[in-house]
């Protein structure tokens, strides 16, 4: 990539009003005395490729814009043609809010920019951020290098092209990414939190897959067991039709009646032959009654007998009265001996008492079935045929063992209606699950992928950063090269720490104090790290202002020459309030492009 100036155009800028100045593409030499607008022109440089932003991601701008902004003039704005890549752009800036315009003349069209960031510019055409730019790009007289500079510059060798990226960052970064991603060991992580809440899952999914075979196993008994409920129901139904139907018919009624009866008489007729003993009790009951008044005649005829006895005196009367009773007591001997028993007579009578309420009992039966039995059985003939050959008792034990089997069945059907309806509850949440389930393994597969290629990321800029360092004893022997050139073979070698620090060794072997060398000698050593940096990783423009002021003669000239050599390669722009370098060209019939600020 090449990056030149073609021309600047200062519409409004510090002291200059419509001010034009083209540069070519080789060595361009700008003089003008103290206080002639050198620094202008640099800052303007800056300006329209940055916009005086420091860096922020806010419009913030440096104190240069105050510097420069123009006293008599409501103006501050410019423009700059550049050259990259053979590709003409011209770089609008307003400078009192930063407002810029890239127009591409290869298309004639405006391009699309992000207005937000003010370095865009700058960063289009050059890829260097604006920190690089001021420490890479410019060279001042005692421009040292920021502890930031000096570590974006390391990245930039480290990386050659991209500077944005850092291999120390980067791997800090990386490993961060591990260290929040975690491992198994690291409960509280994502990692072995999502691992464990799959396990989780997986189990509880398990659960609910064995849980729904049952429910399936369980709904098919549910749906078996409602068939024959219905099946069963259709069966008793009809069973109840013909039982009804035989109940409702007359000659049913009147059957059942006489069975009723017929029954009933069948039991008095039993009970009346435990009492068969008092058929003729009330002839019994009339012979013990005449044999009772025959003992008192008896005993009257006795009582006439002793009164004739006494009244006649004819004694013998009184024998006869005492045998006449004697012979009577004998032969009733039995049944005073019976009717001496009051206990036996009280059972006696009750027991006939209740043989003649049962007798009265089984009358009133007879009669009621003589007036059935008379009855016509079948008057009605309403659903005759179809209960004509029926069974009524088998009807009725049918009936019954399938209310038994149907209330069995209804009440499985209910246990099982709330085992499904419980189960129904637990399986909706099978979807959820399933659903979180794969989230989770599609997140633990996309960590397992990141922590590979955060690995194989590692591990690559292990290796960019091995090379680095193989690299850096070229890079290092470049910049001692200039410096050697430069100070004609007194110093042997430079090299520079992990700070970019600088490392001096004499010719001699002897090991320098960096805080011992001179002004000059400190300039050449910015110098050659900036040059060899340029050379070795970009390809742009170089803008040096008053940089070799504190080289002797000799150092300058042999700066000048190489920056001659390097014209050949990229645009030079030196800046300078001296006629040294005028006058060293000209002693050498060198041509380059000289431009006098005071003849803008």
């Amino acid at each position: 990539m090449t990056v030149s100036i073609k021309k600047l155009y200062l519409t409004s800028f510090g002291q200059f009003e419509n001010t034009s100045i083209d540069l070519e593409s080789g060595f361009n030499l700008i003089y003008g005395k103290n206080e002639s607008g050198k620094s202008t022109i640099t800052s303007f440089i800056e300006g329209i490729l940055y916009g005086f932003d420091e860096g922020s991601r806010v419009r913030h701008f440096n104190k240069k814009q105050e510097i420069y902004r123009p006293i008599n003039s409501y103006k501050y704005a410019g423009y700059a043609i550049f050259s990259k890549d053979g590709v003409d752009y011209r770089v609008s800036r307003n400078f009192d809010d930063g407002a810029y315009e890239i127009y591409d003349f290869s298309i004639n069209e405006v391009m699309k920019v992000k207005e937000s960031n003010l370095n865009y510019p700058g960063e289009f055409l050059l890829g260097l951020e604006y920190e690089l730019y001021k420490n890479l790009i410019t060279a001042f007289q005692r421009q040292e290098t920021s502890e930031n500079s000096r570590n974006k510059i390391r990245e930039l060798l480290i990386n050659k092209d991209d500077y944005n990226f850092s291999a120390n960052d980067a791997l800090n970064f990386l490993d961060n990414k591990l260290a929040n991603i975690g491992t198994m060991r690291a409960y509280t992580k994502p990692y072995a939190k999502t691992i464990n809440e799959i396990d989780e899952l997986s189990k509880k999914i398990l659960d609910l897959k064995s849980l729904r075979s049952s429910y399936y196993n369980d709904f098919k008994k549910l749906d078996k067991n409602r068939n024959n409920i219905e099946k069963k129901t259709r069966i008793l139904k009809d069973l109840r039709k013909d039982r009804d139907a035989y109940r409702e018919n007359i000659a049913y009624k009147n059957l059942e009646d006489e069975i009723k009866y017929q029954n009933e008489l069948n039991y008095v007729n039993a009970e009346l032959d435990k009492y068969k003993n008092y058929e003729f009790y009330d002839e019994v009951k009339e012979v013990d009654t005449n044999k009772t008044s025959h003992i008192g005649f008896y005993i009257l005829i006795c009582l006439i007998l002793v009164f004739l006895g006494i009244y006649t005196k004819q004694y013998y009367l009184f024998t006869l009265a005492i045998i006449l009773p004697l012979i009577s007591i004998l032969i009733d001997k039995n049944s005073n001996i019976s009717s001496s028993d009051d206990t036996l007579n009280y059972k006696r009578d009750e027991d006939y008492l209740e043989y003649m309420r049962l007798s009265k009992e089984k009358e009133k039966i007879e009669e009621i079935l003589r007036v059935l039995q008379n009855q016509d059985k079948t008057k009605s003939h309403e659903n005759i045929m179809a209960i004509k050959d029926l069974d009524i008792n088998e009807t009725e034990n049918k009936i019954r063992k399938l209310e038994n089997e149907l209330e069995s069945l209804n009440k499985i059907n209910i246990d099982l209606e709330k085992k499904l309806a419980s189960a129904e509850e637990k399986l909706q949440k099978e979807v959820d699950l399933t659903d979180r389930l794969h989230k989770l393994e599609t997140n633990l597969k996309d960590m397992e992928e990141e922590i590979e290629a955060i690995n194989i990321a590692k591990s690559y800029i292990s290796e960019i950063m091995e090379d680095a360092s193989k690299n850096s004893n070229n890079f290092e022997s470049e910049i001692s090269q200039i410096i050697n050139t430069i100070s004609k073979g007194k110093y042997d070698k430079i090299f520079y720490d992990k700070e970019f620090n600088p490392q001096i060794i004499r010719d001699d072997g002897i090991k320098l104090d960096i805080d011992k060398l001179s002004t000059g000698f400190y300039d050449q050593l910015n110098f050659a790290l900036k040059f060899s940096i340029n050379e070795a990783t970009l390809d742009n423009f170089l803008i040096f202002d008053d940089a070799f002021i504190n080289y002797d003669l000799d150092r300058l000239r042999s700066a000048l020459f190489y920056l001659l050599d390097e014209s050949y390669n990229r645009q030079i722009i030196y800046f300078t309030c001296h006629k040294r370098e005028e006058e060293i060209l000209y002693s050498e019939a060198i041509n380059y492009h000289r431009i006098y600020l005071e003849e803008l």
